[in-house]
């Protein structure tokens, strides 16, 4: 949820999940989510959010252009499905002083359940952008990020996360 007004807004990164061209051309019903992500990207880098890359370690060159890193930004290469396995993740967040996510990432039942499902458990607050997400299959994303699709189911994201689009990234009382 949106922090209200007063409160202090805790530290947020950008988590950039598996936008590699193999992964978006091959896993996504929709390729215009890569531009939805770069969206995400735009939002995020213009408030000061510091944006983490995690693609497969075989992909770490083949991200796709639309969301390619900036020279500062760390790109991690994971060899599990989920980002905070396998890499150094957590710890680059909690140097960081990081409490919130927010999660863009191809595909909505892999890689973007699985890293906001640990970031959960491990406790992140968490935004999905679910317009700057995609799967292969588009009802099995819509049953993930709408809450009406399966409002009695407990996998959604909605039941752990805020979910929204990623035009509305600057309502979330970000630093600047």
């Amino acid at each position: 949820m949106p922090v209200a007004s007063g409160e202090t807004a805790p530290q947020t990164a950008l988590l950039a999940l598996d936008f590699t061209r193999f992964i978006v051309e091959h896993f996504s019903a929709d390729l215009g989510v890569v531009d939805r992500a770069a969206t995400a990207l735009r939002l995020a880098r213009d408030a000061g959010v510091p944006v983490f890359h995690v693609v497969p370690q075989p992909m770490r060159d083949d991200i796709h252009p639309a969301a390619a890193p900036l020279e500062d930004e760390p790109v991690l290469g994971k060899t599990s499905i989920g980002a905070f396995g396998t890499t150094p993740l957590h710890a680059l967040l909690q140097e960081r002083g990081i409490g919130q996510i927010i999660v863009a990432g191809v595909a909505t039942s892999g890689t973007v359940l699985s890293t906001s499902r640990w970031a959960f458990d491990i406790g992140y607050e968490i935004v999905v952008c679910a317009d700057a997400c995609d799967d292969p299959d588009p009802a099995v994303h819509a049953a993930l990020t709408d809450d009406m699709v399966f409002p009695d189911s407990w996998i959604g994201l909605w039941r752990i996360a805020t979910v929204l689009a990623a035009t509305e990234i600057d309502a979330l009382n970000l630093p600047s």
